[in-house]
């Protein structure tokens, strides 16, 4: 009796082991399942996060920083970053009034586009438009706008001379034939004092200009904008500074 008894303690105590050692192994093994899944979760919350700032840098690639302008029509756009360009790539360049200037794509590289333009007048502002730019491992295109002031420009159209006439009127002649497009004139006195002015004729060879409140031993200096030489493709503009005498 006593022997069945001491059986059935070893037994009774050696399975309370057993579940023991079941119990210790299930939460180790729920533990570690509990770390491997963490672990998995940090890895992919890491890879979102690099995933989202390495788009966020492409994305960047896709805008444009700079865009320049010369007189011998070229729009040159830069890139903030290396690009690369689909079959359906476009340009399109439009005035303040929505008017279409013409132009074409001249050249392309990595980070630079060149546009040639005709009819850009110096100062007045563009908004261009490009189609089909893809940033590296990027698979949708993107499509670029950009407002651009033209400026930079320079015209091969010089003064020959400037010559007072009367009161208030300056008459500049250039050396070369000119061309003109919504040209317009500007005019500072010595102080900086924008002065009332307008232009009253111009042709080929020269300009006259109005200038009210002209005095006399003052200086005035004369811009005009939207004029260009006949090989020219872009209006730039001239300046000259006369004397009252």
């Amino acid at each position: 009796m006593r022997r069945l008894l001491r059986k059935l303690v070893i037994g009774t105590v050696a399975m309370s082991l057993l579940a023991g050692m079941s119990v210790v192994t299930y939460a180790a093994e729920a533990q570690t399942e509990q770390t491997i899944v963490t672990t998995q979760k940090d890895k992919k919350n890491k890879t979102d996060k690099k995933d989202k700032k390495t788009n966020k840098v492409k994305a960047e690639a896709q805008k444009v920083s700079k865009v320049t302008c010369t007189a011998a029509g070229k729009v040159n756009v830069s890139f903030r970053g290396k690009v690369t360009y689909t079959d359906s790539l476009k340009v399109t360049i439009v005035d303040e009034e929505g008017k279409v200037i013409e132009c074409k794509i001249a050249k392309k590289n990595k980070a630079l586009m060149s546009v040639k333009a005709t009819g850009l007048v110096k100062g007045q502002k563009y908004t261009i438009t490009i189609e089909g730019v893809l940033a590296k491992n990027v698979e949708e295109p993107a499509t670029i706008t950009k407002t651009f002031v033209a400026k930079g420009m320079k015209t091969t159209c010089k003064v020959k001379t400037a010559k007072v006439i009367g009161k208030k009127f300056v008459n500049i002649k250039t050396s070369a034939p000119a061309y003109y497009k919504d040209a317009v004139v500007t005019v500072k006195d010595s102080d900086g004092n924008v002065c009332e002015a307008k232009i009253i004729k111009k042709s080929r060879s020269s300009i006259k200009v109005q200038i009210n409140g002209m005095k006399k031993g003052n200086s005035y200096t004369v811009t005009i904008t939207g004029i260009k030489t006949k090989k020219e493709q872009n209006f730039s503009s001239i300046t000259k500074t006369v004397k009252v005498k």
